[in-house]
């Protein structure tokens, strides 16, 4: 069986997933980002590639989830935990990725090879910390905001915010999510004309199972 494999990609206990534009029967789909490993690679290695391919960024593998999951007669899947180390990951081959919580595993429509792996997964991701997001309506801002907080030890990612009713890309900020002090992130805001927002998901009593999807969503076009 020749090895493919995919990226659990950690951040403030969260994962990304990653929307599929092809082939047609899977586009629309979200997987894990990977590939398949060349002939003489070692797994680990054909990970941090593939991603950097995928997702122009660096990564590094710190352990490997349970299990490998067939796909067709000719490949198998396995999934490792990977940390980011150098850049953001910016879809060149999907056409938008997600970062997900532990509850919200469910709220896409993952491919079936990826499924096998969400349980552990989710066991592995624990609870959300909390966040802040600081919005500005220049990239370079926020860029520069989020090398500065890096800087100073903290992690920091970058992502395009959405107006909701806004069809003008220029219009859309840009986010700087962070788990920073709030009087770090303040003075940022101010120096560069930002706004702060907070990603704060209410506290959690006792631990309950997630219920994570077995089968694929059904599609409107299935509908009779």
């Amino acid at each position: 069986m020749k090895q493919v494999v995919g990226a659990a990609l950690v951040r403030h206990a969260r994962v990304l997933a990653a929307r599929r534009t092809t082939p047609p029967e899977v586009a629309g789909r979200w997987e894990l980002p990977g590939g398949k490993v060349e002939d003489g690679e070692l797994p680990g290695d054909a990970l941090v590639r593939e991603v950097a391919e995928e997702l122009g960024c660096t990564v590094e593998v710190t352990d490997w989830l349970s299990g490998r999951v067939p796909i067709g007669d000719t490949h198998e899947l396995s999934v490792a935990l990977v940390r980011l180390v150098a850049g953001e990951p910016e879809p060149t081959e999907h056409d938008e990725v997600r970062w997900l919580t532990r509850d919200q595993l469910a709220d896409v429509d993952w491919l079936e090879p990826d499924r096998p792996f969400l349980s552990e997964l989710a066991a592995r991701l624990g609870a959300p910390e909390p966040l802040l997001r600081a919005v500005f309506f220049e990239e370079d801002h926020a860029r520069s905001a989020a090398r500065r907080l890096a800087r100073d030890g903290y992690e920091a990612g970058v992502v395009r915010e959405r107006l909701q009713g806004e069809d003008d890309d220029e219009d859309h900020p840009w986010a700087v999510v962070s788990d920073a002090p709030a009087f770090v992130v303040e003075l940022l805001v101010d120096e560069f004309d930002g706004w702060l927002d907070v990603d704060s998901p209410a506290p959690e009593a006792a631990a309950e199972p997630v219920e994570l999807p077995t089968q694929p969503k059904r599609r409107f076009r299935d509908a009779p």
